[in-house]
Order: C-alpha cells, then structure tokens, then sequence
C-alpha cells in the first residue's frame, strides 16, 4: 500500500515549487505539526489529523521479524531475534558482507522497497540480506509509527547484536531505509555508536521530524558513511543534507516523469527505485552527478568542473562529501550516465 506523507500547506507542485532553497534547506516540521494529506491505493486522498490521533505506543521486540535471503534462498528465511535456528538450514555466512533493509510506513517486507533492492543486489552479489518486518507497528497511525521508530531502530540493533555474538562481522554491516524507515535506520545505527559499515537514507520522512533533534532522526553520526538520496524533498522528505554525501536528483523536490504529484507520492518514492537501478546498472552506467551549492548553480553550468560521484550502487561511492545534483530521465532507465 502505498501512503505517504506531506503537509497540508505544501498541498500543490506549483507552492512547493515557489518555496526557497534556502527555506527548504532550514524546513524543521518539528513536533507541532497537527495535518497532513494521505493518498490512498485508489488515488484518492483523506487527511490524517494528528491532533486528535489515538497513539497505540504498545509494541514488543517480537513485532519485528526478519526474512534472510541469499543467491541460494531467493525465498526467504524466517528469523526472530529470540531465534536465529532456522539460520542454520541455510547459506548464512557472517563473514560475508550483511545488508539490511527497512520499509517505511504503511509498507511491510514484501513492499517494493525490499523487493526491488533486494532482487538488484542478489542479481550480481552473494551476500546476506535481511529485510526488516515492522508492518505490525508501521501499520498503524502516522503519529504512533513514527514514535516507535526508535525503539524499533532498537530491536534491530538487538537482532543485529545477536547475529554479532554467532559471528557475525558488524564491520560489513550496511543498512537502506525508507521514509520511516531512513529513520530507523539512525536509530539502529546510533546503538553501536556508528560502528556499520554504511547507511543509506532514502527519501527519510519529514513531517514530525526536527532538523535540530539529531538524536530523533537519521545524521551522519549513525555510520561510518552516511549516504542520503532526497527525492520528495521539503513535502514528503527531508530537503535539508543530514548525511556525508546528500543527492538530489532533479533538484530533490520534483521527480521527471512524475507528472500531477501533488503530495509527492511518486517523487517519495523514486529514491528508492532509483536507489535499486543504481544497483543493477551495468558497467559504464550509472547517476553520474556533480558536487554543488544549489540546482540552480547546477543546471547553469557553474558547477560542471566540480568532481563527480555515482548516486547510490553497490558498492557505494564512500568517498563522496557534500551535496551533489544530477538529472535521470522520465522513465526506466533513469539513469543518464
């Protein structure tokens, strides 16, 4: 089910469009934000109002599972943190390179995010994938997933700590997330003190999240290497760079192709699609972008002897620093190279 986010304010492409960068750039909805639209599977749209909104924070650790594939399990393995045993019937190695994956709101292990990431990366890598299960909290009202994204950034690093403790090599750890789910990402990360290998942050949410709560949302602290792709910036996501290296495709508020989006729905979630091609571009191809102030400094030509970076992939480009812009096209591939 596709459900996203945005603020009622921000309701059509032609506001969005007239507001600043450099607003963008400072937006913090923070924890006063009361509406915001929803688009449901039929394209119509209600609004979720958040000032009369009946939290359900009861959750346990047991509503997290986790679905391990590999080249040889393309099926998926059922784990729980309580018990990792069914591990032990398949080609789990902890020495190899780990990847997780989490969904966002609304979204559940079989959503596109995890489908699409997950087939790109097995395609031409034999590692160990675990796609997160959070669809008994993260169905639920907005206000009440988006406060246990916490706890279950927690019970990931738990899960993680216990495949740790059988072998596991956290230092070969990398983890992707979406909207809700960038967030968790930070949460989990945050755990070991920034000790994974990698995260990448796909669109991360915006609404009831703070630019200056560092501690509530994903930053460059909780990894190593942070990477962040904003794609319905400022509606939908964050606008403002919060990892090592940010890109903004097509300037990271409006998507290509996307067409009457007005409440960012599609935009939200071409960080991800994007993210999965990235993965499964061939050789010489890629989302070549160029390190940059601003979109307009971007499409101006003011930036085009700036260095380069490919947005996402896999292996990710670590390397990169700062914000890069680039353009994809409207339709699959995306990617311009």
């Amino acid at each position: 089910m596709k459900l996203f986010v945005v603020l009622a304010a921000l309701f059509t492409v032609s506001l969005c469009q007239a507001i600043p960068e450099e607003e963008l750039l400072t937006m913090d909805i923070g924890p006063n934000m009361t509406y915001f639209l929803v688009e449901d599977d039929n394209g119509g749209y209600r609004v979720e109002d958040l000032t009369n909104a009946e939290p359900e924070l009861m959750y346990v650790s047991s509503d997290v599972t986790y679905y391990y594939y590999s080249q040889r399990f393309p099926n998926g393995v059922k784990v729980t943190t309580d018990d990792i045993s069914p591990l032990l019937n398949t080609d789990y190695d902890g020495s190899r390179p780990t990847y997780f994956l989490i969904h966002g709101w609304k979204n559940s292990y079989t959503s596109d995010i995890n489908t699409l990431i997950k087939k790109a990366i097995l395609d031409r890598n034999n590692i160990n994938i675990f796609v997160v299960d959070w669809s008994p909290i993260a169905s639920r009202n907005y206000f009440s997933a988006r406060y246990a994204v916490g706890d279950v950034g927690t019970y990931v690093a738990e899960f993680i700590n216990t495949l740790v403790a059988n072998g596991l090599k956290l230092s070969g750890v990398s983890i992707a997330g979406h909207s809700l789910g960038a967030h968790v990402t930070g949460s989990c990360g945050a755990a070991p003190k920034g000790q994974l290998e990698y995260i990448v942050g796909l669109d991360p949410a915006l609404p009831l999240f703070s630019l200056t709560d560092k501690d509530g949302r994903l930053d460059k602290t909780d990894a190593k290497f942070v990477q962040v792709i904003h794609s319905g910036g400022g509606r939908a996501g964050f606008f403002a760079p919060i990892g090592h290296s940010d890109y903004y495709p097509n300037g990271g508020v409006l998507q290509a192709g996307c067409g009457f989006d007005p409440i960012g729905t599609c935009a939200h979630s071409r960080a991800y699609i994007y993210f999965a091609e990235s993965i499964s571009l061939p050789n010489g191809k890629a989302f070549v972008s160029k390190q940059c102030s601003s979109y307009r400094n971007y499409t101006s030509g003011r930036c085009d002897n700036n260095p380069r970076s490919n947005m996402g992939g896999y292996p990710l480009d670590t390397g990169a620093q700062g914000s890069y812009y680039l353009k994809t096209n409207e339709a699959t591939p995306f990617a311009q190279g």
